[in-house]
């Protein structure tokens, strides 16, 4: 581009987002329902709305710089102190500011393929080389991660459970591959989907943060089981020492004064948890029975998506899907060319997608 562009920047390819519900409509003149980008189909939590109604009248005050009032709530949820939470914009900017933090050019980040996008993508404005480990069964291979560990290693990432796949590592793994990572290689377990695992052996993270375990991070959001995506914000949970290092490259104001009072307020917003996760519970239970009917393979899924495998190039069903009005995500990005990612929604939207699914696939 120019000759002060950095070229692993340059050679960025950038993370396409689903469609949009507006652009849907728009383009085909169609009312469209959206099952990509695994939103709370229920909006945001009742208790979020009304506390940002009564926070707008204070929009043109700065926001607390220290997110003061959520740490204080996420420390009483959790047991942990203040100073072990760090909120960003998103759970993203929290996996951007671990970059901005501690990678350098010709560092090494290890994950997974057909993990979240944005881990590559985040390595590479760093100029950091990125290892995709192959998956086993579509999990996270945990063994050829630590198989692939060099002195120039500095962060993992592993998400749990994974996004496209929905798949989990287990508790007893887990506790092997940590004892086995050094110290002075970090590693972030992007927890994003927690709220709705029901897996008996899902791993319980916060007893090593609890632990003082000095090389772990774990991300959560308020975007899925809160219904907050649209206001950006997330957090992450580690040691002390850990959030304060990377206070010291967060941006001041990073969070908006309406995100950290709704996200404050849905914490204490059990009862919209709780039908939050009995929808998406019953949701899957659906797909799978359809999809088993219709001859489809699926990954079981503890998260609030479902990828199944069409058995045939996902591109062609998505644009027939998109005629139907029905917004679904092709997963070639991933690695996935002949799998869709269909995210819960409500059981009349699910209803719909799998009656126009059957027609795209016949067609």
């Amino acid at each position: 581009m120019t000759p002060f562009a950095k070229d692993y920047v340059e050679n960025i390819v950038p993370y396409v987002p689903g469609k949009p519900i507006e652009e849907v409509e728009r383009e085909l003149g169609v009312r469209a329902v959206k099952l990509a980008s695994n939103e709370n189909p229920l909006g945001p939590s009742p208790k979020a709305l009304r506390a940002m109604r009564s926070a707008a009248k204070q929009a043109h005050l700065y926001p607390d710089g220290r997110c003061s009032v959520l740490k204080a709530k996420l420390a009483n949820r959790f047991g942990l102190g203040e100073d072990q939470f760090i909120v960003g914009n998103g759970s993203n900017e929290i996996i951007e500011l671990l970059a901005r933090g501690f990678l350098r050019e010709g560092d090494r980040v290890i994950s997974s393929e057909s993990s979240f996008l944005v881990y590559p993508l985040i390595a590479q404005t760093c100029g950091a080389a990125y290892t995709a480990v192959p998956m086993k069964d579509f999990r996270f291979d945990l063994r050829g991660i630590l198989a692939q560990m060099d002195d120039r290693t500095r962060l993992i990432f592993i998400a749990n459970p994974n996004n496209p796949t929905g798949s989990y590592v287990k508790a007893n793994e887990v506790e092997g591959f940590l004892s086995q990572v050094p110290q002075e290689v970090l590693v972030c377990f992007d927890e994003a989907y927690i709220d709705f695992v029901e897996a008996g052996d899902f791993p319980n993270l916060l007893n090593y943060v609890r632990g003082e375990r000095k090389n772990l991070i774990l991300l959560r959001t308020f975007s899925k089981s809160y219904g907050l995506a649209g206001l950006r914000i997330g957090y992450g949970i580690a040691s002390k020492q850990l959030s304060q290092y990377l206070e010291k490259v967060r941006q001041p104001f990073n969070v908006n004064r309406l995100a950290q009072i709704a996200a404050a307020a849905a914490l204490g917003d059990g009862r919209f948890l709780r039908r939050t996760k009995r929808l998406v519970s019953d949701g899957k239970l659906y797909l799978y029975r359809q999809f088993t009917k219709m001859g489809l393979e699926f990954i079981s899924s503890e998260a609030n998506f479902v990828l199944v495998d069409l058995e045939r190039p996902a591109e062609k069903v998505f644009q027939a899907l998109l005629k139907r009005g029905m917004i679904i995500r092709p997963m070639a990005a991933y690695g996935l060319p002949n799998h869709i990612r269909v995210t819960v929604g409500k059981h009349g939207d699910l209803v719909k997608f799998i009656r126009v699914l059957k027609e795209a696939l016949k067609g």
